[in-house]
């Protein structure tokens, strides 16, 4: 499990997640879990073969080492290398072979990242493909195919909750890696 943007003192006061722990228990039991959000992995280095985060890459991200090293025991900022790993998304499918990194008006912080950042992180540090969470997609998942349609995905967005916020209609997926076999559920 990695920690995602919801996992933060702003998002759970914004969306409800603090008045429920305080209705139902106490501040003790509020900052315990912030304290738990707080000390959850950024990212994961599955076989050596995916990097895994919440949001996405960063301009600021070179290799594994940076990751390792975020001070990830405080309340993500508004901007900054914490903030993208949380925040940025994969560019639309027309601007990724254009732009490296881009504003994210969307989110109103972090950044929109394209092809050629990636192809670099991918290449600097042996991975396949980076796998994240972050945006609603309509068949719980999008393979973003920035290398043409018979690459292999440099990024897959999987999302969980389906029929998001009882709103979206979506689908929910999950990716399974066994023996070196990608399966989406």
């Amino acid at each position: 499990m990695l920690r995602g943007n919801h996992e933060s003192r702003a998002m759970t006061e914004h969306f409800t997640f603090r008045s429920e722990i305080l209705q139902k228990f106490d501040q003790d039991i509020y900052d315990r879990f912030i304290a738990c959000f707080e000390a959850m992995p950024i990212a994961a280095d599955v076989h050596g073969d995916y990097l895994c985060m919440h949001g996405g890459i960063s301009p600021e991200l070179r290799s594994k080492a940076d990751i390792d090293a975020v001070e990830r025991f405080k309340e993500p900022p508004l901007k900054g290398f914490l903030c993208d790993l949380l925040w940025s998304d994969p560019m639309d499918d027309r601007d990724a072979r254009k732009m490296r990194f881009s504003p994210n008006p969307q989110r109103e912080c972090s950044v929109k990242f394209g092809l050629d950042p990636v192809k670099e992180i991918l290449r600097t540090n042996n991975f396949i493909s980076i796998i994240r969470a972050h945006q609603v997609q309509v068949d719980g998942y999008k393979m973003h195919r920035w290398g043409g349609n018979t690459a292999f995905p440099s990024v897959i967005t999987v999302f969980s909750a389906p029929n998001y916020c009882g709103e979206y209609n979506n689908k929910g997926a999950v990716i399974l890696i066994e023996n070196d076999k990608m399966n989406i559920k």
